[in-house]
């Protein structure tokens, strides 16, 4: 004879092929543990959930959805043999430690409990990462009382006319990303937001003042066109203490305050005051308000006032996680700042405050408390604002600090990527601090102490940043290079540094360091943003084919320079560098026999133009100013980018501003023209017009205005 079950576990599905196999499979060390049996219900499914279930349950029955949660769970209970029935969602699923569980059910002979509540972790992204709610959801019955569902939505237990004993397993969790989607506004959370609330406001037209119904709209409907107006009225219905106002009155307030923040609603203020003056002893208040509440005095520049609020917040996480507040809150909604990632931004921004109130140490011992490998991108991103905060505006010590943070953003935890993430975040943060603009604004400030990059100076030879720092600071031209020599990730090292260096004498590339040539282009164009990038090609000197590293740096300074051509002497030199260095590089590139013109075009457009700059130039050295213009144009039409240079060289070469000509030459030029116009380019008689002595008169007016 088969043992009877001591658990009957129940679940309801729908279409829920996404996550049922994953609830299910997670039931099986429970159903190793203790005698159990998997009954459940399957209300419609068409994605080839049932199939699943199928391969899982022990009883499975069809049961037609009718918009009625309570039916569904309650047909469900009536298939149940086990002493204890366990309710699961198929978006949920059950956590690897059962043993509190289980030592519940082996020893339950004898307690006074009718039901008990465990953990529901609501998580927020699909990445499970510290970003959850956790709240007390009572899932086990003891089948001996006949339990029974009621309410047709945030159904719950129900023994008409008695209350009955309850009991919470505290490290008992099923984790839920079941809301993920009506959290990121995907298609599914909106149709189960719909789903709610359409039964939600069917059961307010029966009980207009029940303040769970308000406390579940708040939760369900925030994409609702009257949301506001559901929150607010719920606010009054606590402020005319309605029936059980002082159970629901903090989670509805909780709610008030945070989305008044959300919404710059007016009665922001008004509202954390009210749930302080309430309910002062709650967690939603100790906790939620109280994260919000120094948002709102931090907004305002009240840091004391912030600095309050935020130990209060502090504090109450320490009482509840040693069971010194009330658990029972968790029961009618979940805490929602208690979640680590919360605590970790709190932390942050209270040394911040800290800052402000000129409490240094206090900032960076609390800094110092953050567990850095469990930071995400959003918190890694403050954290590095506030270290820059600290370094710039204070003289305390940070490097102790700075190398903590960094080697616990560099744990693997939870894993390699997540890592990466981190390091990318704080570095992309902390970059700006090296512009030039911003080195002078921080200069200017009445408290300037020392420049907001040099926070990562212990940070020298770890990461790029940290060398970057380090050669910032130093002017000696060996150290320079040896820090130069260091650097591995030329993709992240600003390039105000390498700017630095190479102004104070050193030369780079550097010997025995091969870059390739897409590095040299991309430091190339940081440096054009760093200031006269024409210094810094006339420090990397004469132009030879025996250095290609060299060669190639040179030639990406010089495109970087070439974006804008406005000044005149400048750019004019710069276009003899141009063809200095295309004369060098593209026979590095190419065999003679392709540098030809009846070959020229097999080569990238960027190469067939810097050919024909070097053939403009021979040309215009040798006098011939109309092949020189001819030139430019047909490399133009190879790579139409460069327009800007050949506009600038057709306005500013000495050579091509003739004086204005006389009206009879004008008249030819016409005449020139209209016969060009009138023929294609092939004919015979173009060819025959362009040998003339009468075209070569006015051959530089005509091929000018083509370009």
């Amino acid at each position: 004879m088969e043992k009877k079950p001591v658990l009957s576990i129940g679940i309801m599905f729908k279409n829920e092929i996404r996550c049922l196999e994953r609830c299910l499979k997670s039931l099986r060390p429970l159903r190793e543990a203790i005698p159990c049996e998997v009954v459940m219900a399957d209300t419609g499914s068409t994605d080839g959930s049932r199939a699943v279930a199928e391969q899982y349950a022990d009883i499975l029955i069809d049961f037609p959805w009718r918009n009625d949660f309570a039916a569904a769970r309650n047909a469900i209970l009536d298939r149940c043999s086990g002493s204890w029935c366990l309710t699961v969602d198929a978006d949920e699923w059950l956590d690897e430690d059962i043993s509190e569980l289980t030592a519940f059910l082996r020893s339950w002979d004898g307690r006074p409990y009718v039901l008990g509540a465990v953990v529901v972790r609501n998580y927020s992204t699909y990445d499970f990462s510290g970003s959850y709610l956790d709240f007390f959801a009572t899932r086990l019955a003891c089948m001996a009382e006949g339990p029974r569902y009621v309410g047709a939505i945030h159904e719950r237990w129900e023994w008409p006319g008695r209350e009955v004993p309850n009991t919470l397993l505290r490290h008992t969790v099923l984790h839920h990303d079941g809301y993920v989607e009506m959290n990121t506004n995907g298609e599914a959370g909106r149709r189960k937001q719909a789903r709610n609330m359409t039964l939600l406001r069917e059961k307010l037209k029966r009980e207009p003042e029940n303040l769970m119904v308000y406390l579940q709209m708040v939760e369900s409907g925030r994409n609702e066109p009257d949301y506001l107006d559901i929150l607010r009225q719920a606010v009054k219905l606590v402020e005319e203490r309605k029936p059980y106002w002082e159970m629901l009155g903090p989670p509805i307030l909780r709610y008030a305050v945070t989305l008044a923040g959300i919404n710059k609603l007016p009665e922001r203020g008004e509202w954390i005051q009210k749930a302080e003056e309430w309910f002062p002893n709650s967690a939603f208040i100790q906790i939620d308000v109280a994260f919000q509440a120094f948002s709102y005095f931090l907004e305002r520049d009240e840091f004391e006032e912030a600095a309050r609020r935020g130990e209060i917040y502090l504090k109450a996480l320490e009482e509840d996680r040693a069971g010194r507040l009330d658990p029972s809150a968790r029961l009618r909604s979940a805490v929602q700042s208690a979640a680590p990632l919360k605590e970790q931004a709190m932390k942050i921004a209270l040394a911040d405050a800290y800052r402000n109130l000129e409490r240094a140490e206090e900032a960076r011992e609390l800094l110092m408390c953050l567990d850095f490998s469990a930071l995400d991108q959003g918190t890694t991103g403050k954290l590095a604002q506030a270290l820059m905060n600290l370094q710039m505006n204070t003289r305390i010590d940070t490097a102790g600090l700075a190398a903590a943070v960094w080697d616990g953003i560099s744990a693997p935890l939870p894993d390699r990527k997540r890592a990466k993430e981190r390091k990318r975040i704080l570095c992309e943060t902390m970059l700006p601090a090296f512009r030039a603009e911003n080195r002078e604004r921080e200069e200017e400030k009445s408290f300037f102490f020392r420049h907001t990059y040099t926070v990562l100076l212990p940070l020298t030879g770890k990461c790029e940043l940290g060398t970057a720092a380090a050669i910032l600071e130093t002017e000696d031209v060996s150290r320079l290079e040896q820090l130069l020599a260091t650097v591995e990730d030329w993709t992240v090292f600003p390039p105000e540094a390498l700017d630095h260096a190479i102004r104070r004498g050193v030369r780079f590339p550097l010997k025995g360091r091969t870059l390739n040539i897409e590095i040299m282009d991309l430091l190339a164009a940081g440096l054009a943003g760093c200031g006269d990038i024409f210094e810094l090609i006339s420090l990397t000197g004469a132009v030879s084919a025996e250095n290609t590293q060299e060669l190639c740096w040179s030639r990406g300074l010089v495109f970087a320079a070439m974006q804008e051509w406005e000044d005149v002497e400048q750019k004019m030199a710069l276009a003899r560098r141009f063809v200095e260095v295309e004369r060098v590089f593209l026979p590095l590139c190419y065999a003679g026999e392709v540098l030809r013109e009846e070959r020229i075009f097999v080569l990238p457009p960027m190469h067939r133009f810097g050919w024909y700059c070097v053939q403009a130039f021979d040309a215009l050295d040798s006098g011939d100013a109309p092949s020189y213009a001819r030139l430019l144009r047909t490399g133009l039409a190879s790579c139409a980018a460069m327009m800007p240079m050949v506009e600038f060289l057709t306005k500013n070469t000495p050579e091509l501003q003739t004086p204005p000509p006389s009206p009879e030459l004008l008249a030819l030029a016409e005449k020139v023209r209209t016969v060009l116009a009138a023929c294609p380019a092939d004919d015979p008689a173009v060819t025959a017009l362009k040998a003339s002595p009468a075209y070569r008169k006015v051959a530089h007016l005509i091929e000018r205005d083509e370009i």
